[in-house]
């Protein structure tokens, strides 16, 4: 078994960093949607974006923990992710 991985390390600080920003970009395209009045054809001025990035980065967060939680425990309860064989692996035995 290779111990390899597919993509390098950073690869999971960059999305998150990709992911943070688009949450930022959504939050600012909705304060300029709600200065903008839907009758008039002026554009009034922008209101200040509401600091809600972090709250719904938390959101967004703590779902994708309890998705990985569901998901160890199905694996874990099926017997299928493999860690149950970790404690029969003779070390010795391996190389041989």
């Amino acid at each position: 078994m290779k111990t390899e991985f597919r993509f390098p390390r950073a690869t999971v600080a960059l999305m998150t960093i990709i992911l943070a920003a688009v949450i930022m970009t959504i939050e600012k395209a909705k304060a300029i949607s709600a200065s903008v009045p839907h009758t008039s054809q002026t554009v009034g001025p922008i209101q200040p974006e509401r600091f809600t990035t972090v709250s719904t980065f938390l959101v967004v967060l703590v779902g994708a923990c309890a998705a990985g939680a569901i998901g160890w425990a199905i694996l874990f309860a099926l017997h299928r992710s493999g860690s149950q064989r970790l404690s029969e692996i003779n070390p010795q035995r391996a190389g041989n």
